[in-house]
C-alpha cells in the first residue's frame, strides 16, 4: 500500500486543505473589509452587491498563493487605481450635475480603454520570470478585477464589462509579449 492511500495520509491531507481554507477566508475577509468601506464611499450601497466577488477572488487567491498571489498584489494596486478613476471618464457623455437616474448613454469603448490602459501599465512593470509569467498575469487580472468589480456595480452593464474586458485584455497582451521576448 502507498502512502498516498493510507487513511493516515488522507485524513493529514484534508485537514491540511481545511487549515490552509479557513487561512484564505480569513484573510480575505481582511483584505476585502477595507475594500467594502472603499466600494461604499466610492460607489455607494450598490457596491455591497459586488462585494462577495472580491471576497471570492481573494479567498481563492490567498488559497492557491505563490505566484498568483504575488500577480493579485500587484493586481490590488491597480484596483486602486481604477477604483479612483472618476465616473465623468467612464461616462464621457453624461452630465456630471445630472440628477440620479437620469438616463445616460452608455460608452463601453472609453471603460474599455481606461481598463486597457490600466491593465497594460501595471502589467508592463510587473516582473515576470519564465515559467511563472502567466500565473502572475493571472493574479495581476484577478487583483484588480476585485477592486473594480466595486466600481463597476455603479456603472451600466455594458460599462462594467468593458471595463474589466480592457483591463484583462491589457494585462494579457503585455504579459504574452514580455513572454515572447523572454522566450526569444
Amino acid at each position: 500500500m502507498s502512502a498516498e492511500m493510507s487513511a493516515e495520509y488522507q485524513g493529514a491531507r484534508r485537514a491540511y486543505e481545511l487549515g490552509r481554507a479557513r487561512f484564505a477566508l480569513v484573510r480575505a475577509l481582511l483584505i476585502a473589509s477595507p475594500l467594502a468601506v472603499l466600494g461604499l464611499l466610492s460607489s455607494g450601497r450598490s457596491a455591497l452587491f459586488a462585494l462577495p466577488i472580491t471576497l471570492a477572488l481573494w479567498a481563492f487567491a490567498l488559497f492557491r498563493g505563490s505566484w498568483l498571489l504575488r500577480g493579485a498584489w500587484y493586481g490590488l494596486l491597480g484596483g486602486l487605481v481604477t477604483a479612483s478613476l472618476p465616473l465623468s471618464l467612464l461616462r464621457p457623455c453624461c452630465d456630471p450635475n445630472a440628477p440620479p437616474g437620469m438616463n445616460c448613454c452608455t460608452m463601453p469603448g472609453a471603460c474599455l480603454g481606461a481598463g486597457a490602459l490600466i491593465g497594460m501599465l501595471l502589467a508592463s512593470v510587473v516582473p515576470f520570470s519564465k515559467a511563472t509569467w502567466w500565473r502572475t498575469a493571472l493574479g495581476i487580472a484577478l487583483g484588480m478585477t476585485s477592486v473594480a468589480v466595486l466600481k463597476c456595480a455603479t456603472l451600466f452593464a455594458g460599462e462594467a464589462i468593458g471595463l474589466l474586458g480592457g483591463l484583462a485584455v491589457g494585462v494579457a497582451a503585455v504579459s504574452a509579449a514580455r513572454a515572447i521576448r523572454v522566450q526569444a
